[in-house]
């Protein structure tokens, strides 16, 4: 009976394997992304040791993902109507995958640096040497910044209502970037603010911001994104 209780243990492990890459998007997603590093590990020859630090992020991610997976599962089961201890449950095994996933993130650049022709350095240098490097690392910081000043401000969502709009943020830092890239006609700048205003507007007549959140959104957008232009371009 021994053998037996092994193989199904086993069937099980694989059967609770295959229901999350079935069910959730976002461990298929960690699933083809270790295949993928897999497989550029293999065709650069990393070392051992690499190799080894890289199979211990990306197990660590897909075993988050599964136990997060689990304890959603566990309490819908428990708790079936809403309550604010479940979404705070919920939110807390969501954070933990984020953590793992930033440090698989960290430990692929820390392996990775030494096999790849431009090490981080060269890279800035590059950044600063193209605009529109430079456009996508501005548009990229200035979303983040917003979406972490709105959790300080503990109102609604990261990507829906609060203060400031992320959508005015970072619509006003696009124009913001198009005014100041050089060449571009003052017809396309005028073209993309108007683009950029009427995302604000929408963001109002929706009700989703109030006034003075989509104001303080482009403001907000506008500064940063100057700011970080003048930062790395120059």
């Amino acid at each position: 009976m021994v053998p037996h209780k092994v193989i199904d243990s086993f069937n099980a492990a694989v059967a609770g394997l295959i229901f999350v890459l079935k069910s959730q998007r976002n461990m298929r997603f960690h699933f083809l992304a270790a295949a993928l590093i897999l497989i550029l590990s293999v065709l650069i020859r990393i070392e051992p040791v690499d190799l080894l630090f890289l199979l211990s992020a990306m197990a660590l991610v897909l075993f988050s993902e599964m136990i997060n997976t689990a304890l959603e599962l566990s309490m819908d089961m428990v708790k079936d109507s809403y309550h604010p201890l479940v979404k705070v449950i919920k939110d807390v095994g969501a954070g933990a995958v984020f953590v793992s996933a930033l440090y698989a993130v960290a430990v692929g650049y820390l392996v990775f640096w030494k096999y790849l022709v431009f090490p981080l350095e060269l890279g800035l240098q590059r950044i600063r040497q193209s605009t529109w490097h430079v456009a996508f690392v501005c548009l990229a910081v200035v979303a983040i910044l917003t979406v972490m000043v709105k959790i300080l401000f503990h109102r609604g969502s990261p990507m829906r209502g609060g203060m400031p709009s992320v959508h005015s943020a970072v619509a006003f830092g696009v124009f913001t970037l198009v005014a100041l890239l050089p060449g571009v006609p003052l017809l396309v700048a005028a073209l993309v603010f108007f683009l950029a205003f009427l995302v604000a507007q929408s963001r109002i007549a929706s009700r989703i911001h109030s006034f003075y959140e989509v104001i303080s959104g482009a403001a907000w957008g506008i500064a940063l994104t100057f700011l970080l232009y003048r930062l790395f371009y120059r």
